[in-house]
């Protein structure tokens, strides 16, 4: 991956900290707070046509895009019919296949938890960066989101602008966010999850990856801080940062240091997103659960569309 690994002054340093006590002083579910029971059961109406959309990769060694930092999937299998074949039997004829799997949290389609990033050695609500350790957040856990569930809402960026995929360095503002809400007819409102559509994750190939990650299309300052403003429980983009990479400061993750860090907002990343922009869908129940891992930054997800 191409990247600036410098150190630049603190975003949000002195300003912020939008939703720090909102809901209380131990509160670690962040902006998912605002998809209350009251928006899933509102958001619950608009499944009209029985119609499911998984917005998941694949989890596999090749087609998959994976950060080289982090390394590729390793699915191996602990029993399957090579053992039968070879003449292991099971009383009663019954036979199985079992398997294991070993990945990165923050591989293929995830989600970013809030204990995920952090600056001036506080992460979201206050809690010290001292409580994530080697062995797990002690605080702001993936556990603790439990899901994010609520009315979604798809902003197709790249359609509005009549192209396949954005340019690599293509800063999404908020007058493009709101023109192409305009355009769809869309509103955007407090709890909702909004997906963003680049086309970006149409470029990725296996044998050029280099070009996928050195760049990518995303979210400028300003439109982090237009979808922080709007109060939405979290964001996902079919690129791998959110955040247009490289940023506009020229450090890694300004707009993820205040999304996640001082308005606890989930930010989900390699989102599948091009089957419903293409049935134009833009409002939906949308449904996505982390794996329950105590004391994780981050989580694979299945993320669902049903309209």
């Amino acid at each position: 991956m191409c990247s600036n690994h410098g150190h630049a002054p603190s975003a949000g340093s002195g300003e912020g900290k939008e939703n720090w006590g909102r809901w209380g002083r131990d509160d670690e579910r962040g902006a998912a707070n605002f998809a209350t029971a009251e928006k899933l059961a509102a958001a619950a109406q608009l499944v009209r046509t029985g119609r499911a959309y998984s917005l998941a990769l694949p989890l596999q060694p090749k087609g998959l895009p994976v950060n080289p930092e982090r390394g590729v999937p390793v699915h191996l299998m602990s029993i399957d019919a090579g053992d039968f074949a070879a003449g292991f039997e099971i009383e009663g004829g019954f036979c199985t296949a079992d398997d294991y799997f070993a990945m990165h949290t923050q591989t293929g389609t995830h989600i970013d938890g809030l204990g995920h990033v952090w600056y001036d050695d506080a992460l979201f609500n206050g809690f010290p960066a001292s409580s994530v350790r080697s062995n797990g957040a002690a605080r702001l856990g993936i556990e603790k989101l439990k899901h994010l569930t609520g009315r979604g809402v798809l902003l197709d960026v790249a359609g509005y602008l009549g192209v396949e995929h954005l340019a690599p360095t293509h800063v999404i503002t908020p007058e493009e966010l709101e023109m192409c809400a305009k355009s769809q007819g869309t509103e955007v409102g407090e709890g909702d999850i909004l997906l963003v559509r680049t086309g970006w994750l149409g470029t990725y190939k296996d044998d050029d990856p280099r070009a996928f990650w050195c760049s990518n299309p995303g979210l400028g300052i300003a439109a982090g801080e237009w979808v922080g403003a709007k109060r939405v429980a979290g964001i996902g983009m079919d690129n791998f940062a959110v955040e247009v990479h490289p940023s506009e400061t020229g450090f890694i993750g300004p707009v993820h240091k205040r999304l996640i860090r001082d308005f606890g907002c989930f930010l989900m990343e390699l989102v599948v997103l091009d089957e419903l922009a293409h049935d134009k869908v833009y409002e939906f129940l949308f449904m996505a659960a982390p794996l329950p891992i105590t004391g994780g930054t981050g989580s694979p997800i299945n993320p669902l569309a049903l309209c």
